[in-house]
């Protein structure tokens, strides 16, 4: 049966969930929108992070981060062997 219109009206905003199960941003607290932003951000920035959970979007940042520490020390390396 179909619901009217004033039932789903009375629908409480947390029911109301965006294609992930989140809920919309602006009935998020200010800070938790930031998080949210700046995690968003995060996983276009390390690679192969776009589709993952938090915990693996963490762990691959610290990895990625490892990996980029022991990128610069090697071409460092790689300068004072060449002597530029």
């Amino acid at each position: 049966m179909a619901r009217s219109l004033s039932m789903r009206r009375a629908t409480p905003p947390a029911a109301r969930r965006g294609s992930r199960g989140m809920m919309r941003m602006r009935e998020k607290k200010p800070l938790q929108c930031l998080v949210l932003k700046k995690l968003r951000k995060l996983k276009k920035i390390v690679p192969g992070c776009r589709d993952v959970g938090l915990e693996a979007l963490l762990r691959r940042t610290a990895d990625y981060i490892s990996f980029l520490e022991l990128k610069v020390i090697v071409l460092k390396r790689i300068l004072d062997i060449h002597g530029v």
